[in-house]
């Protein structure tokens, strides 16, 4: 796929817009990708081009994220909001079903949009380096959510600013694994210039998604609705030197397995952001994936392109 065949636009959601990228081919309805927690649109950069041109990918941001709206004052981020977040855009094109991509929380919410809507509505599910919400014990969720008002309550600090010499130099926080060249992906879609000082620039993220919700589940829920996901193809590749993906997972492992025939497991040697880093090892697993479940031969409508905004 071509990674300069794009467009850019958005689409508009209850608290504002959400920020689009649709790579690649506009004639059937595309792979939607979600990223994680912290990351925007730029994780995906480098895995996009070395999937199969017949199927576009529309790349979206969460919000408080890249370049779509935060939420309003006074609200939480969790990962039960960016799960509404895909049902904005899969009912704005009017899609019967969707196919899913997701690295971090975003593959959460995937995984918890799936286990909601099910196969009817989901036709694939690509889930990279997380699986499911993750479970504590009650004792932990208690003094996380006490702990969690306080701190929202708290005033942020401001952001630290760079002149553009000094952003050349920047690097991702939540990503510290990955080069300065490939930080960079992130880091342009997040850039804002200080309206009263023109020389100096920040590094947008709301402050807010810091204090995230946890949204706690316990783990007979989080099994249970997995249980609900039934024959979607899916793949969960697992980073080697990340421990996001563990022993947790394996009873939600059984359940995927004996659910869904079509289901894949692998493991990628490299850190939580090796989409980043390496995503040819990631692509060399994807690509035919996505080749015998969403095949050339299958033509489906794109859905309407009514957006708020080109860009």
């Amino acid at each position: 796929m071509d990674s300069n065949e794009f467009i850019d636009f958005d689409i508009g959601a209850p608290w504002g817009r959400i920020a689009c990228r649709w790579y690649g081919s506009r004639q059937v309805r595309p792979l939607l990708a979600i990223h994680g927690w912290m990351d925007n649109m730029g994780s995906f950069a480098r895995l996009v081009p070395l999937l199969p041109g017949h199927l576009g990918v529309l790349c979206i941001e969460l919000s408080g994220h890249g370049r779509s709206s935060p939420y309003p004052a006074g609200m939480q981020y969790s990962v039960i909001e960016w799960t509404s977040i895909i049902r904005c855009v899969v009912l704005h094109f009017k899609w019967e079903r969707v196919s899913l991509m997701g690295h971090s929380f975003g593959a959460v919410a995937c995984n918890l949009y799936a286990s909601l809507y099910g196969r009817d509505h989901v036709d694939m599910l690509i889930a990279i380096d997380l699986l499911t919400i993750p479970y504590k014990s009650s004792s932990f969720y208690i003094n996380y959510l006490a702990n969690s008002v306080e701190r929202m309550l708290t005033p942020t600090p401001a952001p630290k600013l760079y002149t553009a010499d000094q952003l050349k130099d920047a690097r991702w926080g939540p990503a510290p694994t990955i080069s300065k060249e490939q930080a960079h992906l992130l880091i342009n879609r997040s850039v804002r210039q200080v309206p009263d000082q023109p020389e100096k620039f920040f590094i947008f993220r709301d402050a807010r998604l810091i204090h995230y919700s946890l949204f706690p589940l316990g783990a007979g829920l989080v099994r249970e609705l997995n249980r609900r996901i039934r024959n979607i193809p899916y793949m969960v590749i697992k980073a080697s030197n990340s421990n996001f993906i563990n022993d947790d997972c394996i009873p939600t492992f059984a359940i995927l397995r004996k659910q869904n025939p079509a289901f894949e497991y692998h493991l990628a040697q490299g850190s939580h952001h090796v989409l980043i880093s390496d995503p040819r090892q990631l692509a060399a697993w994807i690509v035919p994936f996505i080749n015998k479940h969403r095949p050339a031969t299958r033509w489906e409508h794109p859905g309407e392109l009514n957006v708020i905004s080109k860009l």
